[in-house]
């Protein structure tokens, strides 16, 4: 059988074409329709043999050429009830402390050592 794309009336019969099958399906149980539950109407309506991974790529397909995106779940643990963020400080660390200040103090560690910009630091708290 040729790959590719099949011409003319091929593409839109959903006894040929699985993609077909499946954009029927999804048109007619809708875009959140399960992969095997879209699998279970193309085997029934349209005799079509899919596992569920094919279902559910095809079915990103249809989506993404709707202009659809997927539904990604937030990583990581959900949130507590009533537990806020704090909100930004209004100036970042870069903002307080100018860089000349910070390449000044990377030459004073430079010539003094760590142990005497700690000893340096210790006097001015």
């Amino acid at each position: 059988m040729p790959r590719g794309r099949p011409s003319g009336d091929h593409e839109r019969d959903p006894k040929k074409s699985k993609m077909e099958a499946v954009r029927r399906a999804m048109d007619s149980q809708g875009y959140e329709a399960s992969p095997l539950e879209i699998q279970q109407f193309v085997k029934d309506n349209f005799g079509h043999d899919m596992t569920a991974n094919m279902v559910s790529s095809y079915k990103s397909s249809i989506r993404r050429e709707a202009g659809l995106k997927g539904k990604r779940k937030k990583r990581g643990r959900p949130r507590k009830d009533g537990v806020t963020t704090a909100a930004p400080a209004t100036t970042s660390f870069h903002d307080a402390v100018p860089w000349k200040d910070i390449r000044t103090i990377k030459d004073i560690a430079g010539r003094i050592g760590k142990k005497g910009l700690r000893e340096l630091v210790e006097l001015l708290d």
